[in-house]
């Protein structure tokens, strides 16, 4: 099989680099894109383009962030999962990972097509609503939600993300209806927010906490089962009537099924140095995130248990695609 243009360059600068004695670290790259499943301005993005930064130096190489939304993700999912398995395509994704195998007939890839890195960021949604909204409160919220089944409409990031995700548990929790918009990241649906355009969203606190910060919406519940770290002031969904009420957003790294062992733990431990730098911890605690705690065998089996947890919710909340 014909090889890529990468990899002979990579080849080419491994025989070149021998020959000088120069020793080289195992499975450098010249050029590793991070496939971002939403558009730029949402909470993977953000994520991606932290980590990256740090992360190229470290495995000897260029991180290039690529927004590529669509499907609720499954698009750069599917992108990643049909890569050659080279270390060179990596997929930076979220809770939607596991919920769309659930929410789709066909996402276009399997659970154990792509190997799960690294758990980058963890942290929860937020309500939010517009500075001139008449709901003060959550409560104020699914009151009137109560007298207007389906009426009132809230923005997510796409079908089958975590703020939708976080949304529909959310709402069927509190047990009213309301109609999902669903857009292609969550900078698009905070953007309708800010001109009025939709009168709810539900975001995640990464890419809401920017906007909640300088007053130019309102936040009104965190999904976390206590207060959020730098987050106080919002209250929790939990504090309204839902005692034990959480739902926790993720984002990690995966890579496509094949990729060889020694490149998967490389990767594992450079993500893991990114994520154990106080700049980094301070740049995602400022966003309203934690940094992950899982390595690549601990995030394989975080994704397989998550993947059976949400199999219950979609189906208890009677979630779907569109």
């Amino acid at each position: 099989m014909p090889l890529n243009k990468s990899l002979r360059r990579l080849f080419l600068k491994c025989a070149l680099l021998a020959v000088s004695g120069v020793v080289l670290p195992a499975y450098s790259a010249t050029t590793i894109r991070f496939y971002a499943i939403v558009a730029a301005g949402g909470s993977v993005d953000a994520m991606a383009r932290i980590v990256g930064e740090k992360f190229g130096p470290l495995v000897d190489a260029t991180v290039i962030v690529e927004n590529k939304p669509g499907g609720g993700g499954n698009l750069a999912t599917q992108t990643v999962a049909r890569s050659a398995p080279d270390g060179l395509s990596i997929l930076v994704s979220g809770n939607n990972h596991t919920s769309n195998l659930s929410l789709y007939k066909d996402t276009g890839y399997q659970l154990d097509d792509l190997i799960p890195i690294a758990e980058l960021m963890r942290g929860p949604a937020v309500v939010v609503v517009p500075n001139r909204s008449p709901y003060l409160g959550f409560d104020q919220l699914i009151a009137d939600a109560k007298k207007r089944p389906g009426e009132i409409s809230f923005g997510t990031a796409g079908i089958g993300t975590a703020s939708h995700f976080a949304a529909e548990y959310t709402f069927f929790t509190a047990q009213v209806k309301m109609t999902s918009v669903p857009y292609r990241g969550s900078g698009p649906s905070l953007t309708d927010l800010l001109g009025e355009q939709i009168p709810v969203a539900v975001s995640s606190l990464v890419a809401a906490m920017p906007l909640i910060k300088a007053g130019k919406i309102r936040a009104l519940a965190v999904t976390s089962l206590k207060r959020w770290p730098g987050a106080e002031a919002i209250p929790t969904v939990a504090e309204f009537g839902m005692p034990d009420f959480e739902q926790l957003s993720w984002i990690g790294l995966f890579a496509p099924k094949g990729t060889p062992s020694a490149i998967i733990e490389q990767y594992s431990q450079a993500a893991q140095k990114v994520l154990a730098d106080q700049e980094v911890q301070q740049r995602v605690a400022g966003l309203g995130g934690v940094v992950g705690e899982y390595g690549a065998t601990e995030f394989k089996t975080f994704i397989d248990r998550d993947y059976e947890t949400v199999q219950k919710i979609v189906k208890s909340a009677g979630m779907k695609p569109d």
